[in-house]
């Protein structure tokens, strides 16, 4: 390979976003050989976009969708150009440090049996945000995005799911993470076929560690790296019936349906490791 790590940057409409993760990967002087693949998702400014990354950043690759083909498409179109050893996928905004990219490229290098590891995200007043998680149930769906969320039943599962009954300063194994920010080495996305395309937007992530635990591999909470994460979070149930009108609620739906139907019945493969 050319490179040792490919930085993957999906943009749709995050263009103030995408230029200060940009500045950020370079205040961090990576000092192993990278490469910046940047994809536009048919964006409103796509072409401010293209024409202000040529101009100050020449060496980066950038890739213009003429239409949104999903988040997805988008990353597997990152990786499949990438040129490099290992992937790094950033959301626009997700913010690395110095040394973060390559301590987590160290990890993986003595760790042949991970196949995704994941930093730790904070919030930008410095509390530890949530990341990792337990593999998604129809239930837990259902409690995240209904009032049904308030009862104490739910709470107690919801709590479960966040994982939120451990030390999220230990790494860990885990059953996925968020996929704001994860590296993974890119022969293993080419083992399993590439993220699955089926889920437009959301769960892929998810489904991408159900696929990596699935041959064996490994998914890791790596905190001994921390990156700030702007995480535009809303409550799942004081907006609801806004969110009925909401085109990412029903595209947010769509795919967590197609997940469901994809490990209906099947055991979770990180128990059967």
């Amino acid at each position: 390979m050319k490179y040792k790590v490919a930085l993957t940057i999906v943009n749709y409409n995050t263009k103030e976003l995408l230029l200060y993760c940009l500045k950020k990967i370079y205040q961090a002087h990576i000092n192993i050989p990278f490469q910046i693949i940047v994809l536009d998702n048919a964006s409103r400014d796509a072409e401010e976009v293209e024409e202000e990354i040529r101009s100050k950043y020449p060496e980066i690759i950038f890739l213009r969708q003429l239409q949104n083909t999903g988040y997805t498409k988008g990353v597997n179109a990152c990786v499949k150009k990438a040129e490099a050893q290992y992937i790094f996928n950033l959301n626009t905004d997700a913010f690395i440090e110095p040394g973060i990219v390559e301590k987590m490229v160290e990890y993986l290098d003595n760790n042949p049996s991970v196949g995704i590891i994941s930093p730790q995200l904070l919030n930008f007043d410095g509390s530890i945000q949530e990341s990792s998680y337990h593999f998604l149930t129809p239930f837990i769906a259902l409690y995240r995005r209904t009032p049904i969320g308030l009862l104490p039943f739910a709470q107690k599962a919801l709590a479960h799911f966040r994982m939120a009954d451990w030390d999220h300063n230990s790494t860990k194994e885990v059953d996925w993470v968020l996929g704001a920010a994860y590296m993974f080495p890119k022969a293993i996305v080419e083992e399993i076929g590439y993220l699955d395309e089926d889920m437009f937007l959301y769960l892929s992530d998810t489904y991408f560690a159900w696929q990596i635990w699935s041959i064996k591999k490994k998914v890791i909470y790596f905190p001994e790296v921390q990156m700030y994460h702007y995480h535009r979070k809303s409550s799942q149930n004081g907006i609801f019936l806004k969110l009925l009108f909401s085109k990412a609620y029903w595209i947010h739906i769509q795919d967590g349906i197609t997940f469901f139907l994809k490990t209906w019945l099947r055991p979770n493969p990180h128990q059967l490791t």
